[in-house]
């Protein structure tokens, strides 16, 4: 099995071929929590930015962003996690409570 690679009825992860990270399609629940740490683990192990592309998301739990704040604030700069995103997921607005604003190890880019 390619490692990053999971699929279910929800949701489509696949590895990035461009930058060490993964890319999911589809609706990401809590159910996906352990294989999105998993996989994101993995690149960490290889690199110091890690990409998450959540541009084909259209929906993301709490529950993940939670699991993405544990690892951002486990790495040390200058490893950290670059979100992409499509600003209908108001994952800047979600984030805060989470306080990815003041985390150096997290990035956002919405589009």
């Amino acid at each position: 099995m390619m490692r990053g690679y999971f699929a279910d009825e929800l949701l489509l992860m696949m590895p990035l071929f461009n930058a060490p990270g993964v890319r999911l399609w589809g609706e990401v629940t809590g159910a996906h929590c352990g294989p999105l740490a998993l996989a994101l683990t993995d690149a960490a192990a290889r690199t110091d930015e890690i990409v998450l592309d959540l541009t084909d998301v259209q929906f993301v739990s709490n529950s993940i962003l939670e699991i993405l704040t544990v690892l951002a604030r486990r790495f040390t700069p200058p490893r950290s996690l670059l979100v992409k995103a499509g600003a209908g997921l108001r994952l800047r607005e979600r984030t805060t409570v989470y306080g990815w604003e003041q985390l150096a190890t997290v990035r956002l880019e919405e589009t």
